[in-house]
């Protein structure tokens, strides 16, 4: 009798801690009802949580395609992802603006955008709040855009000894956003803009590569005829052997590609401030009556009290949203 009291306990003891294993849920390493790791996912930034970025330290980085959202959804985001450049032989890091209503079952107009020196993909979705300001422009054109920002370092956009920028913009980068998220692959529905370097670089990739914009908003772009002494050390595209190559800055300029072949179609937005001090309003000026000899009458927006920094960009950028939007195409259905 006393056995089987002692076997009943046993029993029963065994019995409680199932239940209790059950409850909570299993060991530790049981997989996820997804089966899917927190890295598979790209993080996403509805209108609500846009804001909360600019407090964001870290944001995880993502490889997950949106080429298969059949269904349109319902509001814009901004996803971070990256991906593996063969150029620049390492990981590459960007930021996707996607329209609300977006679908793959549509092709839409691509606006690739630049950031400036010292500067990183995080500055137009952190220090300006660019998702509000595409989602008022595209409701007030009509013209909804893929938009991507991407990490471009100290480059200028250029191919040099330090890093082939451009190579890697062209032969990895567009390529691979052509897989990832619906885009329309001509020239004419491709923009590029930025501020600063990215000004500069916007520029330079539409005339150097005509077969991949046609399209370019430049806001304070650092078209200098003599680059500052203290700038020349963080410009790696034009050093050679550690020292500055003015040859080199010359022969990159973008005002020395304004030949036929690359200025036709060319659309431009060009902004400048009196104020600025980093870049002066005369060289933009000056490279704006270039681009008119050239037989390119580019949208100029001056301002007389316009600095070099975010504070005079947050506010031409929506201006500037806008024209991009309107010299792209409306989507096309993919079966058009």
């Amino acid at each position: 009798m006393q056995r089987r009291k002692r076997i009943f306990g046993i029993l029963i003891t065994a019995l409680m801690i199932a239940v209790v294993f059950l409850i909570w849920g299993g060991p530790s390493w049981a997989p996820s009802k997804s089966g899917q790791s927190s890295t598979s996912t790209p993080r996403q930034m509805t209108s609500a949580s846009a804001s909360k970025i600019v407090n964001r330290s870290t944001i995880s980085a993502s490889t997950s395609s949106e080429s298969s959202v059949t269904s349109p959804q319902a509001a814009s985001s901004l996803n971070e992802s990256s991906f593996f450049s063969p150029t620049l032989n390492r990981s590459w890091r960007y930021f996707t603006y996607l329209p609300a209503g977006y679908t793959s079952s549509r092709q839409y107009p691509l606006i690739l955008m630049l950031h400036g020196m010292d500067g990183d993909a995080t500055n137009l979705v952190k220090l300006v709040d660019s998702k509000t300001m595409l989602d008022q422009a595209v409701t007030a054109t009509k013209h909804p855009a893929v938009v991507v920002f991407i990490d471009g370092g100290n480059s200028f956009y250029v191919d040099s000894p330090a890093e082939k920028m451009q190579t890697a913009i062209v032969q990895d980068l567009l390529p691979h956003l052509q897989q990832q998220v619906a885009i329309l692959p001509q020239a004419d529905a491709h923009a590029v803009g930025g501020m600063s370097m990215g000004g500069y670089g916007a520029l330079h990739l539409a005339l150097a590569v005509p077969t991949a914009f046609r399209t370019v908003a430049a806001l304070s772009p650092a078209v200098w005829q003599q680059v500052p002494e203290a700038a020349r050390p963080r410009m790696p595209a034009f050093l050679r052997a550690g020292q500055w190559n003015q040859a080199q800055w010359e022969a990159e300029a973008p005002a020395k590609m304004l030949t036929g072949d690359r200025t036709a179609g060319l659309h431009v937005f060009l902004a400048s401030g009196q104020a600025d001090t980093t870049v002066s309003f005369q060289d933009v000026s000056q490279f704006s009556d270039q681009l008119t000899a050239a037989g390119v009458n580019p949208t100029t927006h001056w301002s007389a009290a316009g600095a070099h920094g975010f504070t005079y960009w947050q506010q031409i950028l929506p201006e500037a949203y806008q024209w991009l939007l309107r010299h792209l195409p409306v989507p096309k259905k993919i079966s058009e």
